[in-house]
């Protein structure tokens, strides 16, 4: 039986990391599945509560402790890490999901019935227990990008989670120097280069966004905003794919199923569209900023 090899990565996750492993250990109704886990320097007991737990699992787990970095740092550890245990496949989650029950064994099927499908983007169902406003709005928006087909959609932002490793490894994988919207990047170039991805209609990961607050979006966004640079200079065309998956222009958006979900959730749609219209004056802000830098650094001809 080919192996599965299931990775992720936490930081000071000790409360959310329960559920997401329990998830993993779940899948155990497939035989050949390891679980690896790359902690990037946790200063709480997310260690701990792994190992701990790890001690009743029927699946294998490899925790990797490391010194705090970047998430992206973590992650192709990681996977260097399913490589040395020669995965076939590989199911790259984070910390905040659960998956649904079968979730591997039917993604594994349904990629040995279709060989020309390279990856699988698994469909994502969030929820929060948090009753504020915007925790509702952000709910509310992930969802309506995840309510499309099984066809990867047009200037589509889902980023395919399980893998065949051959075709993860034919995009050249993750940048650990990218911090900003590098998750996407391996399913942009698979496709650019003709290969196939399918969104797994057929299952689910359902994905914790807690408590939030539009000023916490906007500061996670802020940050990643002013380094996005450094995703757009290390990929062909980077701009121009950011400006083409852009909040406003993401077809996903218009679809007839989302436009009649807009007149049924008519406050949670406008909460949507002003998160989106304050993101993009960041976002554009930021691009500005990083062009005049740019700019700036520039060698200076002088003519004598």
């Amino acid at each position: 039986m080919d192996k599965v090899v299931i990775l992720f990565s936490t930081y000071n996750n000790e409360q959310t990391v329960v559920d997401c492993l329990r998830s993993c250990m779940n899948q155990h109704d497939y035989q050949s599945l390891h679980i690896v886990v790359a902690d990037d320097g946790s200063s709480d007991h997310t260690v701990q509560t792994i190992q701990q737990l790890s001690e009743e699992s029927i699946v294998p787990i490899t925790v990797l402790a490391l010194p705090h970095g970047e998430r992206g740092v973590a992650r192709v550890t990681a996977i260097e890490e399913a490589q040395r245990l020669n995965a076939k496949y590989i199911f790259v989650i984070d910390s905040d999901m659960i998956l649904a029950n079968q979730l591997v064994s039917q993604c594994t099927s349904f990629l040995n019935e279709h060989p020309e499908v390279g990856a699988l983007v698994i469909p994502e169902e969030a929820y929060s227990t948090a009753t504020n406003f915007f925790s509702k709005v952000k709910v509310f928006e992930r969802n309506v990008i995840n309510n499309a087909g099984e066809q990867l959609g047009k200037r589509s932002i889902e980023a395919a989670r399980f893998w065949r490793i051959d075709a993860y490894e034919s995009t050249g994988g993750f940048n650990a120097d990218q911090i900003a919207f590098e998750e996407i990047q391996p399913t942009l170039r698979y496709v650019e280069e003709g290969g196939e991805i399918r969104r797994a209609t057929f299952t689910r990961i359902y994905h914790d966004e807690k408590q939030v607050y539009l000023s916490d979006v906007l500061r996670k966004k802020a940050y990643y905003f002013s380094v996005m640079d450094r995703t757009l200079s290390t990929e062909e065309g980077g701009l121009r794919k950011a400006l083409e998956r852009w909040y406003f222009f993401r077809p996903v958006l218009y679809s007839r199923d989302n436009l009649i979900c807009y007149l049924r959730h008519p406050l949670l749609t406008v909460g949507m569209v002003w998160m989106y219209i304050c993101l993009s004056v960041l976002g554009v802000t930021a691009l500005l900023q990083s062009s005049s830098r740019s700019a700036q650094s520039l060698p200076i001809n002088e003519n004598k």
